[in-house]
């Protein structure tokens, strides 16, 4: 009886290590390209924006706008509802291949 706890023991350790690793893994993101950029934009908040019309600006794909948010909340610490202020300056992470093209003058 005493070694199939210590079984059952090494197993549920295993196991814990394992979602352990898996835990510290998942915050780095690996599917989302912008957190690891090494590109930045500094930008300066205006009244009345918020990160997500910020991302908007930086992204020519409108379905990678969730991603830039999540990465500029990331990058510059700000708290887990993304809230600003104005004046505030910020380092948009950029990915030079994706950025909106800018209308010919």
């Amino acid at each position: 009886m005493k070694k199939r706890k210590k079984k059952t023991g090494r197993l549920f350790a295993r196991l814990l290590l394992i979602a352990l690793a898996a835990a510290m893994v998942s915050p780095l993101h690996l599917g989302n390209g912008y957190l690891r950029s090494s590109d930045f934009a500094t930008v300066q908040v205006a009244r009345r924006e918020n990160v997500w019309t910020i991302a908007s600006r930086y992204t020519a794909r409108s379905e990678e706008v969730g991603e830039l948010v999540e990465a500029i909340i990331e990058v510059n610490g700000l708290p887990a509802d993304g809230s600003l202020r104005a004046g505030q300056s910020l380092r948009v992470p950029i990915l030079k291949d994706r950025l909106p093209k800018l209308a010919e003058k």
